[in-house]
């Protein structure tokens, strides 16, 4: 039986980074370690998602209607957080000024060709909306494409609940699938702070520390407004729907600590699902809200998207009224849906609405080098984004049976096993 595993996820990360410090080369070759663990996870996304969707939808009894409001609710929800939070950034990059007085003549720019090649698969929400449609589910599922899987699963879950009996066998299968994919989960989530210290080794170890001091400013601002984020809007939030947010929190931080250091909150989905629907979401809820919000809810990226937009202005000299600045923000409430869609993620998405708006590429080519340390941060911001979105639509929907006493037990660390 293994106990603590935020202290294992955290000593990890720690001694990941001390090592990629110290011995560079070293660490450098760890990473094929740490991408293991991360294909792992990864193996296992795209089973959980679509059977425990397809239980959840199925139990509303073919309720299209039903499933319909959830959609809604989940989707306005989505929209209203990322509003706010592109709010704070565009408050916080215009007061703190990041980009001001940046020699950028000194700074080295990498290359983003593979990201310029994958700029114009960023859409617009029409588009997105249409594609949400697979032409072949087994495709869309090689392909990792959540929100397609989504989709399908729904449809499927509530013909089979439609159709009654008939559909017991089917929808017997899937829940025993599911189970069997939590279980795998938990079994491959002890390789955990193995996986954390690898990816920490190589991180650093690559990019050593030098890199980040030129921008450090605007590294401080990311990080300054994703404190913010976590541990004022979403307290905040959280107080108004009478939700312990903090008890909350502690029982996802060592998935928090997890996305932190891969930079990928597809490793801990299967674990946060579970975990919020025994602190008492409801099953369908949960099974359509966090996976959709991989793609649709991605806090921690909506914030650095506002301020680095802004901040390539400011470090080349481009004045940009408030008026401008709120056409940015319109751009990117449209393209930060698109961000768990294609490689590279939120550059992708920076470079694409730069382009739009007619700011330097040269400027996103300069971000890029320090990338991987804002992606720590913007990734692991959006495992409490995700937490709370499940607890307030539950309640919307009338479907939160709160279980306080989970969140508090050193048993909802992942890592135990008997």
């Amino acid at each position: 039986m293994k106990k603590f595993f935020a202290f294992q996820v955290m000593i990890g990360l720690i001694l990941g980074a001390i090592i990629g410090a110290i011995f560079p080369d070293f660490g450098t070759k760890l990473r094929p370690v740490g991408d293991m663990f991360i294909h792992l996870i990864k193996m296992i996304v795209i089973p959980i998602v679509f059977t425990t969707i397809v239980v959840g939808a199925s139990g509303g009894n073919g309720n299209m209607k039903k499933m319909g409001s959830l959609g809604l609710k989940t989707v306005i929800w989505f929209e209203l957080v990322t509003t706010l939070i592109l709010g704070i950034g565009l408050l916080l990059v215009n007061l703190l000024k990041p980009g001001v007085g940046v020699d950028l003549s000194h700074l080295a720019k990498t290359d983003i060709s593979q990201v310029k090649a994958n700029a114009s698969t960023v859409v617009d929400f029409k588009t997105m909306i249409v594609n949400i449609i697979p032409n072949n589910i087994v495709n869309a599922m090689d392909q990792n494409n959540l929100l397609a899987v989504i989709f399908f699963a729904i449809l499927f879950g509530v013909a089979a609940g439609a159709i009654g009996k008939a559909a017991e066998p089917a929808l017997k299968f899937m829940e025993s699938v599911s189970k069997v994919m939590f279980k795998l989960t938990q079994m491959v989530m002890v390789t955990a702070p193995i996986g954390v210290f690898a990816l920490m080794a190589s991180s650093v170890g690559q990019f050593g520390i030098s890199l980040f001091i030129p921008m450090a400013k605007l590294i401080g601002v990311v990080y300054l407004g994703l404190a913010i984020v976590i541990f004022g809007l979403f307290p905040l939030i959280a107080w108004m729907f009478k939700i312990p947010y903090f008890k909350v929190f502690r029982m996802v931080w060592d998935l928090f600590l997890i996305t932190f250091s891969t930079t990928s909150t597809e490793t801990v989905l299967p674990q946060l699902m579970e975990r919020m629907e025994k602190f008492g979401c409801s099953k369908r809820v949960v099974s359509f809200v966090i996976p959709a919000g991989l793609s649709l809810n991605c806090d921690g990226s909506t914030l650095y998207l506002s301020v680095a937009s802004i901040f390539i202005a400011q470090a080349f000299g481009i004045p940009m009224s408030l008026e401008q600045q709120l056409i940015v923000m319109a751009v990117l409430i449209a393209t930060s849906k698109g961000i768990a869609a294609v490689p590279m993620g939120s550059l992708v998405v920076l470079l694409a609405t730069a382009t739009a708006v007619g700011l330097p590429a040269e400027g996103v080519a300069i971000i890029a080098g320090i990338d991987r340390v804002l992606d720590m941060a913007r990734t692991a911001c959006n495992t409490p984004g995700h937490c709370l979105a499940s607890i307030v639509v539950s309640k919307w929907e009338k479907e939160f049976h709160p279980n306080e006493a989970f969140a508090a037990r050193p048993e909802t660390q992942s890592a135990r096993q008997s």
